[in-house]
């Protein structure tokens, strides 16, 4: 929500709604498959994110499975989550990133060594700095220097 404020206040149009919509239904999904990191799939190789879409696609089948008449609609959410090409698809995927970096800079805080988390901190700040939107390079900065504020 915040992303999406920030990114109202510079001028952008944002459907907070939409936004609130993917984030609850991609939430709700990994309360079923858990929060598989990306960055554990790298592992994996290229089938990594295959299956943790598959995973994801299969939790929402599930989810949906008795709301016929709303499964249209909650599926194509899951299509625009996938295909990270909507600004509001783009702030909820930079947001849980963002959730990621932020909790490594309180476990860092909390004393868990930096040998545990610096390939997950790694791998999810490169994929950040890839992104272009001006609330998420803001929010971004703030987690870098928490994370160097634990070195």
């Amino acid at each position: 929500m915040l992303l999406a404020d920030i990114e109202r206040q510079g001028g952008r149009r944002v459907k907070i709604e939409r936004i609130l919509r993917l984030a609850i239904l991609h939430d709700l999904a990994e309360s079923l498959t858990f929060d598989i990191s990306k960055s554990y799939l790298e592992y994996l190789g290229k089938e990594g994110e295959a299956i943790k879409r598959k995973l994801e696609r299969a939790a929402w089948t599930h989810i949906t499975k008795n709301i016929p008449s709303m499964r249209g609609d909650y599926m194509e959410l899951m299509a625009e989550f996938d295909a990270e090409e909507t600004l509001e698809s783009q702030i909820v995927h930079a947001a849980d990133m963002l959730d990621i970096l932020f909790q490594i800079v309180e476990y860092r805080r909390r004393g868990y060594p930096k040998a545990v988390l610096g390939d997950l901190w790694t791998s999810t700040n490169r994929r950040l700095k890839g992104v272009g939107l001006p609330s998420v390079r803001r929010l971004h900065r703030i987690a870098v220097r928490g994370y160097r504020a634990t070195a």
